[in-house]
């Protein structure tokens, strides 16, 4: 017999008479010795053969000091002993059973065997306070040679088998431990339950989930804790299930809970079988989906804000059909088929930023940033860092490097607004930033390349400026390389209608108000007013009429009251030849909407009589209210 090559045979024999130790090494060395006791050996069920026999390390003392000091050595070299047979009576020192007790301090695995040929003390006295009484027998001399061999055999088998137990133990249960780790780091909120319904098993978030603790969950009784479980979820005010499936033997669900705090869980169970496919018991899960709800949420509404984005600044929303809008649309697209320079003119509330917009959003750089610097509104102290960044400690206040609007809009566009409000020093970096195509932070001193498409803008007179000094000639030829002009409100009043009535439906949508008609007196008004603030006067206008409108129709009384007061009605505007018309000639359709209007308002809505006082049939009348967009109540 061999033991496994990696298995601790370690015997260490106590006793202070030299003979017993002879007599061991004869016993348990393999090539020593014959039987002594055949019937002994037949009792234990076999004769032991000299080739069986395995191997045994064999340590001797004489005394339990030694003993103590050399089983302390093992254990502290890692080379342990197995089995250790101690003499209960020895010289004048620890009897075997303080050596016994003294080793149990330092071991607690070793097989102790306490061995005597007489003794004043019972075996219950003997084993009185000596820990771990399943590793310690005690046997009578004088014994066999086969007695000592089986009982040696055994015992080191049952140490090594005991300590790969002990290991896989270990193995277990620091698995286990690592395994608790993972399913509370989850978030998700876990649970094994067995086939009667006890939870074998349950992370701290499903004790948390229903308010329960851990030692709750592991001592309550199956049936206590499944009534727990069943009163918590029916309770509306903690829980609401809104979705339930089941295919299979896989069930989900979708629960919101209310307490503490209002989250939406995703609920499922499988099952959990052996290697027969028996089915052993169930795992349930429930997992936080607030987050990924809200995320959703997030990029359906960024989705939309995009959505919109591109539509807003599309080109093709640009409202206007008048001669001079025809131009610019043309122009906007040209612009967009390249990276030129852009110089966008006009006065203010045209809509520069709309146009640059435009720009960019109609371009190849439509996926990249678009940063706008309004020039007239930042510090001259502040605007050269406001543009080009600066370092830690570039100046006072500079705490920490910060990134300027060049860096911020690379890949993309960037607008600079009334560039010519700009500080002529600053003129400078800016021209060399076009030609050279990097930037250098203030306090910086490296240069850093940029990407940026320049787009500018301004509602002053920069020929005026470059003969008085105040603007750059060669900056003023490097931006205005595409000039584009927008052409002030009172230049294309044919264009007010179509605005006003977009920012009418805007903003009436907005209001949750029904006013889908301006009335013939107020676009009147409209239409021959100046507007010196453009289209953004013209919409803050339409804005303020709606939110003051009550009918269906808004009524030249809701306009601001200086619109009103300086407005005459009997001017006339230009027609898109720039041949003078009179107010009172309108379109021929405006003329027949408001027909269609007037009639309506005299007979309450009358489609019969209606048609009776314009003289057309009913069909017709129908067909013109479909055709304007015209709602009956």
């Amino acid at each position: 017999m061999k033991f496994r090559s990696d298995w601790n045979n370690r015997v260490l024999i106590v006793d202070d008479q030299e003979e017993i130790h002879q007599d061991f090494e004869e016993m348990l060395r393999s090539n020593l010795g014959d039987s002594t006791s055949d019937n002994l050996a037949r009792a234990f069920g076999s004769v032991v053969e000299e080739s069986f026999l395995p191997d045994f390390q064999i340590f001797h003392t004489s005394n339990g000091e030694e003993a103590y000091k050399k089983i302390k050595e093992s254990k502290d070299t890692k080379t342990p002993i197995a089995v250790a047979y101690i003499d209960i009576r020895m010289a004048p020192g620890w009897d075997g059973v303080e050596t016994a007790r003294k080793i149990r301090e330092i071991d607690k695995d070793i097989e102790i065997v306490i061995m005597t040929a007489h003794t004043d003390k019972s075996l219950r006295e003997i084993n009185r306070n000596i820990e771990l009484l399943h590793k310690l027998l005690y046997i009578k001399k004088p014994f066999a040679r086969e007695e000592i061999q089986q009982i040696t055999i055994s015992l080191v088998e049952k140490w090594n088998i005991g300590k790969e137990l002990s290991e896989k133990s270990q193995q277990l249960e620091i698995s286990k431990q690592r395994l608790e780790s993972v399913l509370d780091s989850t978030n998700d909120a876990i649970a094994m339950f067995d086939t009667a319904g006890n939870i074998l098993f349950a992370n701290k978030w499903y004790a948390k989930m229903f308010g329960l603790t851990q030692l709750e969950l592991k001592e309550t009784p199956s049936i206590e804790l499944q009534q727990k479980l069943k009163k918590c979820f029916a309770n509306p005010g903690v829980f609401e299930k809104y979705i339930s499936t089941a295919l299979g033997s896989i069930s989900e669900e979708v629960v919101e809970v209310k307490f503490p705090e209002r989250r939406v869980l995703y609920q499922f169970m499988v099952p959990v079988n052996d290697d027969q496919e028996n089915i052993t018991g169930r795992i349930v899960v429930y997992r936080d989906i607030s987050k990924e709800l809200e995320i959703d949420q997030m990029k359906a509404e960024l989705l939309r804000l995009q959505a919109e984005l591109k539509k807003e600044y599309s080109f093709d929303d640009i409202v206007g059909k008048s001669k001079k809008m025809q131009e610019l649309y043309t122009l906007i697209q040209h612009a967009s088929r390249s990276d030129i320079t852009v110089l966008i003119r006009g006065e203010s509330g045209t809509g520069k930023e709309l146009v640059a917009r435009s720009i960019h959003f109609n371009s190849s750089r439509k996926n990249g940033p678009f940063v706008a610097v309004n020039c007239a509104a930042i510090p001259e102290t502040l605007i050269e860092s406001e543009l080009f960044g600066h370092e830690k400690g570039a100046f006072t206040g500079a705490a920490a490097r910060t990134i300027g609007k060049f860096e911020q809009a690379n890949g993309g566009t960037m607008l600079l607004d009334e560039i010519g409000e700009m500080h002529p020093l600053l003129q400078t970096r800016l021209l060399r930033v076009l030609q050279e195509r990097e930037i250098q932070r203030v306090g910086g001193r490296s240069n850093i390349p940029i990407d940026v498409r320049v787009v500018a803008s301004t509602n002053k007179d920069l020929e005026a400026a470059m003969k008085s000094g105040q603007f750059r000639e060669d900056l003023y030829y490097r931006v205005a390389a595409f000039p584009i002009i927008i052409p002030p409100l009172k230049e294309r009043r044919e264009d007010i209608p179509l605005l006003a009535e977009n920012f009418l439906n805007n903003y009436a949508k907005k209001a949750g108000k029904n006013i889908t008609i301006i009335s013939s007196e107020c676009l009147k008004i409209l239409i021959n007013y100046d507007w010196p603030g453009n289209v953004r006067e013209l919409e803050n206008a339409m804005e303020r009429s709606v939110l003051m409108e009550t009918s269906q129709v808004l009524q030249a009384s809701n306009l601001p009251k200086e619109i009103i007061s300086s407005t005459n009605t009997n001017q006339v505007i230009l027609n898109e030849d720039d041949e003078i018309e009179s107010l009172e000639i309108l379109p021929l359709e405006e003329v027949e909407k408001q027909a269609i209007i007037n009639a309506l308002r005299i007979t309450e809505n009358n489609i019969r009589q209606a048609a009776k006082i314009l003289k057309i049939n009913r069909a017709t009348i129908y067909r013109k209210l479909e055709k304007y967009n015209m709602p009956v109540k």
